[in-house]
C-alpha cells in the first residue's frame, strides 16, 4: 500500500470521525517522512505530537518538527538592549525544560526524545520577528516518495483531544488537491529553510537537547523503577483484595514483606468504602506496639477521617476512653486487656469494626483461648498477621485462631520474598558441636526425674521431656569453644549483629567471648531499657545479646547477622529470628545477610535430629538469590 491507496476525506471531525484511527495512523503507516509544525514548546504539546507515532517509528520514519518558544517581556527588553535573539531563545528553552517538564513526561515525549537521540527527529525553533507572540501555524505533511498529503487543523493530536474535544482537520493530497497541497508544503519548506518572512528560525540548541534527553531519561528510569517496585510488592495488593473479599482470615507473610503496610492498606480501603468506624489493633510486646503507633499516626494523615488513637499498654490505660465512644476511634492494645474492649463493644459497633491481631500465632495460647472465646463473633472484619501463623504441635491453639480470626487466606513465604528481592539473601554458617559428658549427665538426670515422677503417680509428659532435653542442647557449653574458634576468623560478623541465647547466664558466657573483639555491645534481656534497642538501631552499639525479646516485629534494616545459640524445634521462632536480618537496607542495596547456627551431632534422643533438619532447610534457602 501507499498514501494513494488511502481513501482520504476532505476533512475529519471529532464526534463524526475517529481522527487518530481514520487519518493519522493510516498516513503514518504508509509515509516515509512526517513534517509537523506545532505551537508552543511544552511537555503537553510534545506529548500530543508524539501520541500516534508508534508504527511510523517502527518502520524507520524520519520526522521534522518546527515549534516555538514564548518570549517574556524581560526577554524582549534584553533583545532590544542588544542581547542575541537566538541566545535568549536557547535560555528560554532550557528554563521550560527545567520547569514545564519537572513533573514528568509521558510516553510521547519520551518516544520523541529517543528519536532525537537516534538522529531520526530534527527540530527547529521558530520565533516571530516582532512582538511577544509565538509561531502558531498548524501545518503537517505525510510524504511517501513523490506523493504527499498536507493537512491543517488543531495542533493537539492526542487521542483524548480527538475523542473528547471538537476538532477538525482539513486534508489536501498532492494528487487530488494539487495546488493547496503544494502551497502547504511550500509554507513548511520556507520555514524549515529559514526563508519565511515573518519568523526567525534557529536550530534546536545542543544544551536544550541534552537537558531534554536527561529529563526524559530520568523519567523513563523512574517509570521502570516504579513498574519494577509495583511488580515486586504486588503480593500486598493481592493480599488486600483477598481479605476484602473474605472479610476475615490470616495473611501469612514473611517477616519484612510488609504485613503492617498491607494492614494499613486494608484499613484505608475500608474507611474509604465507609464500612468501618472502629479499629482495634492487638499484639504483644511494647516495642512492637510502639511501631504500630507510628504506623497508625502516619496512615491517619492519608485518610479522609479524623480517627482518634487510644493506647492500652505499658503505663497507658486508655481502653475505657475508647469504649465510651468507639466511633471514629482506634484502640492499640496488648493481648491481655483486649478482652475488656471486645466485651464492651456493642453488636452494631462490632459490625462496623476492624480487628487486627498481629503476630497472630500468639493468640492461640491457653490463656488467650480462655479470655477471648466468642468475643470476636460479632466483629465483621477480622485480620490476622503473621510470618508463622500456625502453632506447631498445638491443634487446639490453631483451631482457636481459625475460629477467632479465620483461615489462612494467603501465604507469601521466605522463599518467594528472597527470590523477588524483597528480603535479602543470606550466607549460612552451620557450626557443629558434640554434647559434653556434663550435658549427657544432665540428660540422664532428666530421665531419672521422669522415672521418679512416674513412680510417684505424677508422670512427665512427652512435651515436658522434650522441653527439658532441648534446654540442655540450647545451653550446652560445647558450643562456646566452637564459637570462639569460628569468630576469630569472622570477626566482621559481630558488626550489626544480634545473638540469641536461651538464658541470661548463657548470654553472659557468650558476652565474655564477644568482649575480646568488640567494645560496643550490650545485653537486652527482660526488663532492660528500650534505649538500648534505640542505640543499636542508630548504630551506637554494634552487637546485642538477647534471649527472646527481639524475636518479633522489630525493624532494624541495617542488621546484618543473627547468631542462633538457641533455636526451637518448631520453625516459628527461627523464622522470626532470622527475619530480623533479612530485611533489605536502602543504604546497602547489595546486602547479603549472615546466619550463624549451631548443629548438634547425632540423634540419640530425637529422630530425626531437629538441628539437622533446620540445617538442611536453611542451607536450601541460603542458595536463593533474587531474580534479575
Amino acid at each position: 500500500m501507499s498514501l494513494r491507496d488511502i481513501l482520504y476525506q476532505d476533512d475529519y471531525r471529532s464526534g463524526y470521525d475517529n481522527i487518530v484511527e481514520d487519518f493519522f495512523r493510516p498516513s503514518l503507516r504508509e509515509a516515509e517522512l512526517y513534517w509537523r509544525a506545532v505551537g508552543y514548546f511544552s511537555s503537553s504539546a510534545l506529548e500530543a505530537f508524539g501520541a500516534p507515532l508508534g508504527e511510523f517509528i517502527k518502520k524507520g520514519g524520519l520526522i521534522r518538527l518546527v515549534t516555538s518558544v514564548e518570549l517574556s517581556e524581560g526577554d524582549l527588553r534584553a533583545i532590544e538592549n542588544g542581547a542575541v535573539r537566538q541566545d535568549i531563545c536557547a535560555r528560554r528553552l532550557e528554563q521550560i525544560i527545567e520547569t514545564d517538564f519537572a513533573d514528568g513526561v509521558g510516553d510521547g515525549v519520551a518516544r520523541l526524545a529517543r528519536l532525537l537521540e537516534m538522529g531520526r527527529l530534527e527540530v527547529q525553533i521558530a520565533i516571530p520577528k516582532t512582538g511577544a507572540g509565538i509561531y502558531h501555524e498548524k501545518i503537517g505533511l505525510f510524504i511517501d516518495g513523490e506523493d504527499y498529503v498536507a493537512f491543517t487543523g488543531s495542533s493537539n493530536e492526542s487521542r483524548n483531544a480527538f475523542e473528547n474535544n471538537r476538532e477538525c482537520v482539513d486534508v489536501y493530497s498532492s494528487w487530488g488537491s494539487t495546488i493547496r497541497a503544494a502551497r502547504k508544503r511550500e509554507h513548511f519548506e520556507a520555514l524549515w529553510n529559514r526563508a519565511d518572512k515573518g519568523v526567525e528560525v534557529y536550530s534546536f540548541p545542543e544544551a536544550a537537547q541534552k537537558k531534554l534527553l536527561r529529563v526524559c531519561g530520568e523519567w523513563e528510569a523512574g517509570r521502570r523503577q516504579t513498574q519494577q517496585q509495583s511488580q515486586k510488592w504486588r503480593h500486598q495488593d493481592e493480599a488486600v483484595a483477598t481479605f476484602l473479599a473474605a472479610e476475615r482470615g490470616v495473611l501469612n507473610m514473611a517477616t519484612g514483606t510488609g504485613k503492617t503496610r498491607t494492614a494499613m492498606k486494608i484499613l484505608q480501603a475500608l474507611v474509604e468504602r465507609d464500612e468501618i468506624d472502629t479499629v482495634i489493633v492487638c499484639t504483644d510486646g511494647n516495642d512492637l506496639l510502639d511501631q504500630w503507633y507510628s504506623e497508625l499516626l502516619a496512615v491517619r494523615k492519608t485518610i479522609g477521617r479524623d480517627l482518634r488513637v487510644f493506647r492500652h499498654y505499658r503505663d497507658m490505660k486508655e481502653t475505657q476512653g475508647f469504649v465510651l465512644d468507639p466511633r471514629n476511634a482506634i484502640l492499640l492494645v496488648s493481648r491481655e486487656p483486649v478482652a475488656s474492649a471486645l466485651r464492651q463493644l456493642g453488636r452494631n459497633q462490632a459490625r462496623r469494626a476492624l480487628l487486627i491481631h498481629d503476630e497472630v500465632h500468639g493468640l492461640g495460647s491457653p490463656g488467650n483461648r480462655t479470655r477471648l472465646a466468642s468475643l470476636s463473633d460479632n466483629v465483621r472484619f477480622r485480620l490476622g498477621l503473621s510470618a508463622t501463623p500456625e502453632r506447631e504441635y498445638d491443634h487446639e491453639g490453631n483451631a482457636f485462631i481459625e475460629d477467632h480470626i479465620g483461615p489462612v487466606l494467603m501465604t507469601f513465604g521466605l522463599r518467594e520474598a528472597i527470590a523477588r528481592g524483597i528480603l535479602a539473601p543470606f550466607n549460612y554458617y552451620p557450626l557443629h558441636f558434640a554434647l559434653t559428658d556434663a550435658d549427657r549427665e544432665r540428660i540422664a538426670a532428666i530421665y531419672r526425674r521422669r522415672k521418679a515422677r512416674e513412680a510417684a503417680g505424677n508422670p512427665m509428659s512427652d512435651t515436658e521431656l522434650w522441653i527439658e532435653i532441648a534446654r540442655v542442647y540450647k545451653t550446652s557449653e560445647a558450643k562456646l569453644p566452637v564459637f570462639t574458634n569460628f569468630i576469630k576468623n569472622h570477626e566482621d560478623l559481630l558488626r550489626r549483629c544480634i545473638i540469641f541465647t536461651e538464658t541470661m547466664e548463657y548470654g553472659d558466657a557468650v558476652l565474655d567471648i564477644v568482649h575480646k573483639y568488640r567494645p560496643d555491645f550490650h545485653t537486652y534481656y527482660s526488663g532492660e531499657q528500650a534505649e538500648t534497642l534505640r542505640k543499636f538501631a542508630r548504630g551506637d552499639l554494634e552487637c546485642l545479646i538477647t534471649c527472646h525479646r527481639l524475636s518479633e516485629g522489630i525493624d532494624i534494616k541495617s542488621l546484618s547477622t543473627v547468631i542462633l545459640f538457641s533455636s526451637e524445634r518448631a520453625r516459628l521462632e527461627t523464622i522470626q529470628r532470622i527475619g530480623r536480618c533479612l530485611r533489605t537496607n536502602p543504604d546497602n542495596p547489595q546486602k547479603i545477610a549472615n546466619i550463624v547456627d549451631f548443629i548438634r551431632e547425632g540423634g540419640e534422643h530425637d529422630d530425626p535430629n531437629a538441628d539437622e533438619q533446620r540445617r538442611d532447610w536453611l542451607t536450601d534457602l541460603s542458595t536463593l538469590r533474587p531474580a534479575e
